[in-house]
């Protein structure tokens, strides 16, 4: 970028000089003015064709414009369209979200609830019948009672 700038500011200082080197041999030969004369017409015709580059640059930004103004008409159209199948997929989703956790608490109160304190309650029966009968636990910690005193005797006997 430097070496741009560098390029840029040598030529206009070139065109400069050149620029007062021809006034000054105008002004020696006694031409000035129809060098004058010249500028002004060379001037006149590049404001000419700047304006009518202008113009054709605000007609190219009109076209384009209006393009880019139709080409946004369906693709809005769409977009809205889009929103609105959203909307009713959310609303959808919301209401199956609602039935199933309707469904899963109606199963859990009126079918998982009863049954699990009824298996509860049969497993709890059989305890207390197995405890009664001397299957149960109670059974096994009172021989296992027995066995420690047998032990405990045993080495006494042993022992003495």
């Amino acid at each position: 970028m430097q070496s741009a700038k560098r390029y840029l500011l040598v030529i206009g200082v070139g065109v400069l000089v050149l620029l007062i080197v021809g006034f000054i041999l105008a002004a020696l030969f006694h031409v000035l003015l129809a060098v004058l004369y010249i500028a002004l017409i060379v001037l006149a015709a590049a404001t000419l064709i700047a304006i009518a580059l202008l113009i054709y640059a605000i007609l190219a930004l009109l076209r384009a414009i209006t393009t880019v103004r139709n080409e946004m008409r369906p693709l809005l159209a769409s977009v809205q369209e889009t929103v609105g199948v959203v909307k009713e997929t959310a609303r959808t989703a919301g209401h199956t979200v609602t039935t199933v956790g309707s469904a899963a608490q109606l199963a859990r109160d009126f079918a998982l609830a009863p049954g699990i304190r009824a298996v509860a309650t049969v497993l709890a029966g059989q305890q207390v019948l197995r405890i009664f009968l001397g299957k149960g636990r109670a059974r096994r910690s009172e021989e296992r009672r027995r066995q420690q005193m047998r032990a405990i005797r045993a080495h006494e006997v042993g022992g003495k």
